[in-house]
């Protein structure tokens, strides 16, 4: 054989084999009761939000195609009806590419059913199932709750057991799913799904089982809360039930003291290294989550995740401008975390006399950034003013900064309202008070103890009284 002829076939043999294993997908859809040309859009859940991958028209009989030579990724998918309020069903996307999904739009999970998908045959079958498991639990529910208004001892308990019967037959049917399809993508879900079941705990006789159960329970359940999730199956990402998970988690699993997040934070990131695809979305959840939280203090998680992460280059997806940004962002929030021994500051007043923030005597300091010029500060001085003078003889002093140069309007706003706290300004922008208290809006209350250390950050004015006298109060204790 020619040499030419031989490469002519090796080339032939490597596009065959491409088509055979780029398949991409093909999905053909009928609804029975959509008008011609209708709309099908076919999206993919990701997290809690979802994204579109292709559109069809449906012709007289409700039936339209979505195919594709590029590969769908596996995961929970969705074809949406515009025309029905974009109303929706879902399917998997797990081994077949190539099948088709019957429906009905007076029902679509009652009437659903699929060719080709084994593995959607099993979702349409475990939909329809949990669907009238719901009703069947609500109905019980229901007469749980009459039977114990009307102290009905005996009937409750009749139907308290039940209610614990349908649950069973709910557990037996997921396992039954789990044992004969374990590596499918359902199967996996239904682990995500299921709760951690809780050992008894062996305690001594004399202990007090009551407080000791609960805090057992407690820490088993946080440090075993992840153990039936597959870190290594990034198909579970393209589901809502990770980002459900992750929500729990860290809203009513842990503790809410920067420590416990950051060590349980690190923990989920850690353990979903098993997957590039699992961990770039573990870091970002938990980094953006503590960033954006509204809760004081959450910064902290933030930048130790920021630092260990982001800034240390371990994420494969961050650019150098992401990691610039990054850096920039944590450099801004370092010095004025809670804890932190506030950044000092020495400025002139409005009478020309320079103060300087370590050198003032007070067992709490309200440091507070604003300018006249902003309509939230015109209310919230004053208002923050009338508290100042209830408490200027109680240990409380106020060192209000002016942002700004333009001292002809703060000078008349101070004298127009008689604040007579101290007031002053960066009048040759020597300090770098908006880097050091990231400053980037108005006002910013920091509330500092005697020791200059920052206690509160960025609180409402209404807020600052009672924080105080919660303060106050746990130094009493």
């Amino acid at each position: 054989m020619k040499a030419g002829k031989l490469f002519l076939i090796l080339v032939l043999l490597g596009f065959n084999t491409s088509l055979i294993f780029a398949q991409g997908y093909k999905i053909k859809v009928k609804v029975k009761g959509l008008a011609e040309k209708d709309t099908l859009l076919l999206a993919h859940r990701f997290a809690d939000k979802l994204y579109a991958d292709d559109t069809t028209l449906v012709d007289k009989s409700g039936s339209g195609t979505f195919s594709n030579k590029k590969d769908l990724d596996g995961g929970i998918y969705v074809v949406i009806v515009p025309a029905l309020q974009k109303r929706y069903f879902e399917f998997l996307m797990d081994k077949s590419t190539q099948f088709s999904i019957e429906t009905d739009t007076t029902d679509f999970i009652a009437n659903i059913k699929a060719s080709g998908s084994d593995e959607n045959k099993i979702f349409f079958d475990w939909q329809r199932s949990m669907a009238s498991l719901e009703k069947t639990m609500k109905a019980a529910s229901e007469k749980m709750k009459e039977f114990s208004d009307k102290k009905m001892t005996d009937s409750l308990k009749a139907w308290q057991e039940k209610g614990t019967a349908i649950d069973n037959d709910r557990k037996a049917f997921w396992e039954k799913i789990k044992k004969d399809n374990p590596a499918s993508l359902l199967a996996k879900v239904l682990n995500v799904l299921t709760p951690v079941e809780i050992p008894k705990p062996n305690f001594p006789e004399n202990a007090k089982k009551d407080s000791l159960v609960r805090l057992f329970q407690y820490v088993y359940n946080k440090d075993h809360y992840w153990d039936n999730v597959d870190f290594s199956d990034d198909r579970l990402l393209r589901t809502p039930f990770i980002e459900s998970k992750m929500k729990d988690f860290f809203k009513n699993i842990v503790l809410t003291v920067p420590d416990s997040l950051t060590k349980e934070s690190i923990k989920v990131c850690e353990l979903a290294r098993k997957n590039k695809f699992f961990f770039q979305y573990a870091v970002i959840y938990t980094t953006n989550y503590f960033e954006t939280s509204q809760i004081m203090g959450m910064d902290r998680v933030f930048v130790n995740l920021a630092d260990k992460y982001y800034l240390a280059k371990q994420c494969w997806w961050a650019d150098s401008t992401l990691l610039a940004k990054m850096g920039e962002r944590v450099a801004k929030i370092k010095p004025n975390m809670l804890g932190e021994l506030a950044p000092d500051l020495k400025m002139e007043d409005n009478n020309g006399v320079m103060h300087q923030l370590r050198y003032v005597k007070a067992d709490y300091t309200v440091l507070v950034f604003w300018e006249p010029s902003c309509g939230h500060c015109k209310k919230e001085i004053p208002k923050l003013y009338e508290y100042y003078k209830t408490v200027r003889d109680k240990g409380v002093e106020v060192f209000a900064v002016y942002t700004q140069n333009e001292v002809g309007e703060w000078k008349k706003f101070i004298e127009e309202h008689g604040i007579d706290w101290i007031n002053v300004y960066d009048k040759y922008h020597f300090t770098n008070f908006r880097n050091l208290y990231d400053i980037y809006s108005t006002p910013v209350v920091y509330i500092l103890d005697k020791n200059k250390k920052i206690i509160a950050k960025r609180i409402g004015v209404e807020q600052i009284e009672k924080f105080l006298e919660f303060e106050r109060n746990k130094g009493k204790k």
